[in-house]
């Protein structure tokens, strides 16, 4: 007779009693790192330094430190509230392997982080950068090298009228606009700002505050900065206040009627095949737009082929028609032409010497990482949503959340899991999504076994990537001191 017969298992009882189990065995991983780096320390040492009211007059419970990381690791195994907190508490056999042992109730969560102030959110920001630059000193990165500001924002919905410092978004939902400066080729969130979905655009002074801070948290002898953005940030103010920081940047131009008329000034042989972009081609102009005080910038226009039938067959509200000059777009509606271009404009200061409009193009394309970025802080983190009503936790949930994603990115340096870490196969990507990572590292369940000298815990048999779990610990393990 076989194990499963016709009549089934039978009568099954289940008891919650084994003191030993733990759901989320794979925060060991990240637990180990985060100790390696001393990340609660340097968050409680930077909020002690910050010139603002402490988050906690008694030293009795929790630091603040250790609030943040418990959310951030809550964060790491799909907390999508504050309640969700209580998850991770309820894991007494785990709370060895966790960078936060005494993870706090889901009440005392939200209270705190009623307190947390922007100044707060500095002094977390400050702290995670330190960390992230002290992992790069341990893998012996070079510190001169040249870095890549992504500047970008992010949508999330919300529900309820009461929640403090919301507005209507151009979709018509009620939300908050997340912006945040990502450096471009470690994967890591520096600082952000948390506005109202209203603000589609931010002003060039307050883009202009995020990058210096976000340069402020670099090494000193980092190499050239060059910021990457939409057109969402295109101004000249914000490309004058770059210059004067030094930095390069390379920005989405709007589609306005002066990038129309510049069309015409490309002759056909201008014209070149772009990278990785099949029938794309790319052509360059000078350009001087209107309060530019420097040397002339350079236009790369990309053109990419259309036909009538793809664009009658979309909406009449796609955002691909506004990429289209309107008298090509009247006339391909109205029958006349049975293809033409999509356009699209970026202005840069790069030198050409450096990198062709080609690879220009193909530079400023790469931007499309911080839409990995915030879709991995959406459907692998927890900003897909912004629990509470109060701004200031709401504040904190996001700097988490990006604390998450930091720690995911560290993760990701020193597991075989990941290209990032220069010791995964060929195929593997570059940075796994925190759902992979969930998957193959924090969320597997294990059964924890003390002795006299260590703690031992017994994953499940053929538990398909133990090698990878192991490799990964063990990597954050062997990590130097300080």
């Amino acid at each position: 007779m076989t194990a499963n017969s016709a009549r089934g298992a039978g009568r099954i009882e289940f008891r919650a009693d084994d003191p030993s189990l733990t759901p989320y065995a794979g925060l060991a991983v990240s637990g180990e790192l985060c100790r390696s780096l001393r990340l609660v320390e340097l968050v409680d040492a930077e909020l002690q330094a910050a010139r603002v009211t402490p988050v906690k007059q008694r030293r009795r419970g929790l630091s603040p430190g250790e609030l943040t990381v418990a959310i951030a690791e809550a964060q790491l195994t799909g907390a999508e509230c504050f309640d969700d907190v209580q998850d991770v508490r309820a894991d007494r056999a785990g709370a060895p392997l966790r960078a936060v042992a005494a993870t706090p109730s889901a009440p005392t969560a939200r209270q705190l982080a009623y307190r947390f102030r922007l100044g707060h959110i500095r002094a977390i920001e400050r702290a995670a950068a330190r960390c992230g630059n002290e992992l790069d000193r341990k893998l012996g990165r070079d510190r001169t090298e040249e870095v890549t500001f992504d500047l970008d924002a992010t949508e999330t919905p919300v529900y309820g009228r009461r929640k403090q410092g919301t507005g209507r978004s151009r979709h018509g939902n009620l939300a908050y606009s997340s912006y945040v400066v990502t450096w471009a080729e470690r994967g890591r969130p520096l600082t952000s700002e948390l506005k109202g979905g209203n603000q589609a655009r931010i002003k060039a002074a307050e883009s202009d505050r995020m990058l210096g801070r976000a340069e402020r948290l670099l090494l000193e002898e980092h190499g050239q900065i060059t910021v990457r953005g939409d057109s969402g940030f295109y101004s000249v103010e914000l490309m004058m206040s770059a210059r004067k920081r030094k930095m390069r940047f390379t920005f989405s131009a709007t589609r306005t009627s002066l990038m129309w008329s510049k069309l015409h000034q490309i002759p056909e042989d201008a014209w070149e095949a772009a990278i990785d972009m099949h029938g794309a081609q790319v052509a360059e102009l000078p350009f001087t737009p209107e309060g530019w005080k420097h040397e002339p910038l350079r236009l790369i226009v990309r053109r990419v082929p259309i036909s009538a039938a793809e664009l009658l067959a979309g909406s009449p509200k796609a955002r691909r028609r506004k990429t289209i000059p309107p008298a090509q777009l009247q006339m391909v509606l109205d029958g006349q032409l049975d293809s033409t271009f999509a356009y699209s404009f970026i202005v840069t200061d790069i030198p050409a010497e450096e990198k062709t409009a080609v690879q220009l193009e193909h530079f400023h394309r790469q931007r499309a990482q911080i839409e990995e970025r915030f879709k991995d802080a959406k459907l692998g983190q927890a900003l897909r949503h912004l629990p509470s009503g109060k701004l200031a936790a709401n504040r904190l949930w996001l700097a988490c959340a990006l604390l998450a994603l930091n720690i995911c990115a560290w993760v990701c340096d020193i597991s075989p899991a990941a290209g990032a870490s220069g010791q995964a196969p060929e195929d593997a990507p570059q940075r796994r999504h925190a759902k992979t990572l969930r998957r193959l590292l924090f969320c597997v369940p294990g059964r924890t076994v003390r002795t006299a000298r260590r703690i031992i815990v017994r994953l499940p048999d053929g538990f398909p990537h133990f090698e990878i779990f192991n490799a990964t610990y063990h990597a954050a393990l062997a990590l130097p001191g300080p």
